[in-house]
């Protein structure tokens, strides 16, 4: 399983407190059974981006990630950026309080 986590502008330990497709940066992480490994930290051409094919960007940007992890998702319209099940809202906290959420969320599926 791979999941990005948004990263703040200029601080690699904390979640982007906006929307989750307007962070500048995600941290992809691998997991395996309880171990997350980061795998990259990978660029979001699309931050500042409103409207248009957005959407579609962001989904092919991250096509091989399972989970989004961000302090807030918006609702992209009525189909939305991405369906409920592939994202977990976690609030503007560390990095590492993120994780932990991920973990305690795989723990009770």
């Amino acid at each position: 399983m791979r999941i990005a986590i948004a990263l703040a502008k200029n601080q690699e330990d904390k979640v982007y407190p906006g929307p989750f497709g307007h962070a500048p940066r995600f941290a992809i992480y691998g997991v395996e059974g309880e171990e997350f490994r980061l795998l990259e930290v990978r660029e979001n051409p699309y931050a500042a981006m409103e409207g248009g094919n957005k959407h579609q960007l962001m989904r092919e940007l991250l096509k091989d990630v399972d989970l989004r992890v961000g302090a807030r998702f918006g609702h992209g319209g009525s189909m939305g950026a991405f369906p409920m099940a592939d994202r977990l809202e976690v609030g503007p906290v560390s990095l590492a309080e993120a994780l932990e959420q991920v973990r305690a969320r795989r723990s009770t599926s």
